[in-house]
């Protein structure tokens, strides 16, 4: 159960991060673009195809001398680094569907920055956001590398627990087996709950 608690701390801690960020710059991208917002967006996503061996060594260092080796806090800033992309991409293309002109009336009606943020765009991109939320949850939820290389004892969440399973000696099938449904079953859980949100995110905007 500390496996999963952990799981469950640095995904859902990873997400709700990224969103609190993804949100205004995907705001600020979709409603009061730059000349460089497009190179902004293609450089965010190319982060996505750098190798994650190719930053582990500094990243290992960094943490080693900020002292957040093996702990929770360390894989909630990583999974959100890694996925924040994604994630503003995703509400960067949700929020391009929102007609401007309701922002404009809301700013004439006396709004302000935050409550244009959290009161008239958060709930009519409430599917696209909800969608957002699941995928990246599950991305980070899925995440090895990071919490194999990043992790020992104490924050080590199911993946290295599975993980720990695999001997020079061989599989113990059952364990691993075991520990795998345990990994795989919150995700269909909250999937089967959920799939009609997701499929509402992922074609928001689709047709008008």
């Amino acid at each position: 159960m500390r496996f999963l608690w952990n799981s469950v701390i640095i995904a859902g801690g990873s997400t709700l991060l990224g969103i609190i960020i993804a949100v205004p710059a995907a705001w600020s991208m979709a409603f009061t673009p730059s000349k460089r917002t497009k190179d902004i967006l293609l450089w965010m996503l190319s982060t996505k195809m750098l190798p994650a061996v190719g930053v582990l060594y500094p990243i290992y260092l960094l943490f080693i001398e900020m002292g957040l080796l093996d702990t929770r806090t360390g894989l909630v800033i990583v999974m959100m680094l890694i996925n924040l992309p994604i994630i503003v991409w995703m509400l960067y293309t949700y929020f391009r569907e929102i007609p401007g002109e309701i922002l404009e009336a809301a700013r004439m009606d006396g709004a302000s920055l935050k409550e244009e943020i959290l009161y008239v765009l958060t709930p009519m991109a409430i599917p696209g956001i909800a969608s957002t939320l699941l995928l990246n949850f599950i991305l980070a939820w899925n995440e090895a590398f990071w919490t194999l290389n990043l992790t020992a004892a104490k924050a080590a969440p199911l993946t290295a627990f599975i993980a720990s399973y695999s001997s020079p000696e061989g599989l113990f099938f059952a364990k691993l087996s075991a520990a795998s449904t345990m990994a795989i079953a919150p995700i269909l859980i909250l999937g089967w709950f959920s799939q009609k949100q997701l499929v509402r995110g992922l074609t928001f905007g689709a047709v008008k």
